[in-house]
């Protein structure tokens, strides 16, 4: 777990100096590490199937820890958020800004998973099977930052995470939500910063949103930014 103790945060700025120093290659391919008792199954997992056979690694990743561009790592996420999300993309709820494709957020999606006609392509069994494959799944660690975060950075996200009361429903650090809020801690940057900036600008209204527009409405983007480079860099694997 991300701490913000000073050894801490030296040794999150050293590591981040260190892997800048050796090349972004290192920084681009997190590894992460399970049993072979927990890839064994994995394998014989229904979810993992039906993840591959939907295309969701498409965009979210081999395991759902390496999305591309601004979509999020869901490998570990809260079960009932994602279920709740994946209704409302299908259902035509949740939508959001352009992607960097120039294609609106969660169209995508939806267009993989319904027809033309409207009809569903996956049942809400299927959806319970991959989302508690996706829960199990080790979880992403985080890509340090191009510059490496400063200390002054670091403590100036803890400040505007306090301040704007993200712990009362994603708990401390990000890391223990409420029941159907996201797990935020160690999410991709790029992904925080849009949701943030979609829920504050009214792309994004479905579920939660609307509570969390109270918190966001009045923050700029320099401030969603901010919050962005501490919650991005607080470390889930060691949990």
């Amino acid at each position: 777990m991300f701490r913000t103790g000073k050894r801490s945060i030296a040794r999150v700025i050293a590591a981040s100096a260190l892997v800048a120093v050796l090349g972004a290659g290192f920084a681009a391919a997190p590894v992460a590490i399970s049993s072979p008792a927990h890839a064994q199954g994995a394998k014989k997992h229904p979810g993992k199937k039906l993840y591959l056979r939907r295309t969701c690694m498409a965009c979210h990743g081999k395991g759902g820890s390496k999305a591309i561009q601004d979509y999020p790592n869901i490998a570990g996420q809260d079960k009932k958020y994602m279920i709740d999300q994946i209704e409302d993309i299908l259902s035509g709820k949740r939508t959001g800004s352009p992607d960097a494709t120039g294609n609106p957020r969660a169209e995508g999606m939806r267009g993989a998973l319904v027809t033309a006609e409207g009809t569903l392509r996956v049942t809400a069994d299927e959806i319970k099977e991959i989302v508690d494959w996706l829960v199990d799944q080790p979880v992403a660690a985080p890509k340090p930052l191009d510059p490496p975060i400063t200390e002054e950075q670091i403590a100036a996200g803890e400040k505007a995470y306090k301040k704007g009361k993200c712990q009362t429903c994603h708990g401390k650090e990000g890391l223990k939500p409420l029941k159907g809020y996201p797990i935020i801690a160690g999410q991709k940057r790029s992904y925080i910063v849009a949701q943030m900036t979609d829920i504050r600008d009214g792309h994004r209204k479905n579920g939660k949103s609307k509570l969390m527009l109270s918190f966001v409405k009045k923050m700029d983007d320099a401030t969603i930014g901010t919050l962005a480079d501490y919650l991005s860099q607080i470390d889930r694997t060691a949990n």
